[in-house]
């Protein structure tokens, strides 16, 4: 029996790799893996999570819409990194310091950095405002604020997983009426924040209404990884994901640029819910052997689950847009 089963893993294995010649994510074919269902209480939806490996667990910290449609955050763990057990209590609403109520916590980042984890979060009060907290936690129970990192109106922020030249830094999209701009800020201490620089990518049509990053990059020997979103306007929004190569030491300049977008909403449970045609990635988690988990809010009702090659990303990012080759 174990031969057997061993021989079916093989045999999955070449399949997956048969396929990821063709294209550069392959969606696991069991999608969607968490649903409402999931949820041990009343919910609208569960989706768009954080991911990262805790000790020799797979980790995601999904949004969940309870039946009030507030946001709360939840830890759900798993041995493989595709069945999720979500625990059926929510990570706490922690008081502010400025009198702003927190109502909605939604679209986490997770960094490990020096030894900790850190969760960069979209904090919504009773209104829209919206700005970046950010969360500290050693073991995904017990969490402390360092405070809010950004001013109001921005919803895209991660923290990069390790200091460049002593400072740390973070990438995020602040948003001043309907202009959104893309940029790298450093701090020493990871409350102030300053010397912003602008990323400049060369527009596609894919993502001509706007782009953000997604979750915190990975490094590689040819430069910061980012997935990132990018939003076209049709008919109606439409919402795929993209990948670019940001540099190690400047992170603000872009080294490579994937024109085409590397998933787009094609299955009914990414075309069909909450947000209609929208796939979107803040989780990712690198393997040791040079695969890549990316785990992605669907039609902001579920959460799906790619499977892709790092290699493949960054040679994709290599493409010579001047020579179309």
């Amino acid at each position: 029996m174990v031969k057997i089963r061993n021989f079916v893993k093989y045999l999955n294995k070449l399949e997956l790799e048969l396929q990821l010649e063709k294209e550069l994510l392959i969606r696991y074919t069991q999608n969607p893996i968490l649903n409402f269902k999931d949820v041990p209480y009343n919910c609208n939806a569960i989706y768009n999570p954080g991911a990262v490996k805790f000790g020799v667990k797979y980790l995601l910290l999904p949004r969940v819409e309870d039946g009030r449609r507030d946001n709360k955050l939840h830890v759900a763990l798993s041995d493989d990194g595709i069945n999720y057990e979500l625990s059926p209590e929510h990570i706490p609403m922690i008081p502010t310091n400025d009198g702003l109520p927190e109502r909605h916590m939604y679209d986490p980042r997770i960094t490990y950095l020096e030894g900790s984890y850190y969760i960069t979060y979209c904090s919504q009060d009773n209104s829209s405002l919206v700005r970046i907290g950010l969360l500290k936690t050693e073991d995904f129970q017990v969490f402390d604020r360092i405070g809010f990192i950004t001013p109001p109106w921005n919803r895209n922020c991660a923290l990069f997983p390790e200091k460049i030249n002593g400072q740390y830094v973070k990438i995020e999209r602040p948003m001043y009426g309907n202009e959104f701009f893309n940029m790298i800020s450093f701090s020493p201490d990871l409350i102030n924040w300053g010397n912003h620089k602008l990323i400049k990518l060369e527009t596609q049509t894919w993502f001509g209404e706007k782009w953000g990053a997604g979750p915190p990059p990975i490094k590689t020997k040819d430069g910061w990884l980012q997935i990132i979103h990018g939003v076209f306007l049709a008919c109606n929004y439409v919402y795929r994901i993209g990948v670019i190569l940001l540099d190690l030491e400047e992170p603000w300049k872009v080294v490579g640029q994937c024109p085409e977008f590397i998933l787009t909403p094609r299955e009914d449970y990414e075309r069909t819910g909450e947000t209609i045609n929208c796939v979107f990635c803040n989780g990712v988690i690198p393997e040791p052997d040079g695969t890549i988990k990316i785990y992605y809010g669907a039609a902001d009702t579920s959460i799906g689950l790619a499977f892709g090659r790092i290699d493949d990303l960054i040679n994709a990012c290599k493409y010579d847009m001047m020579n179309n080759k």
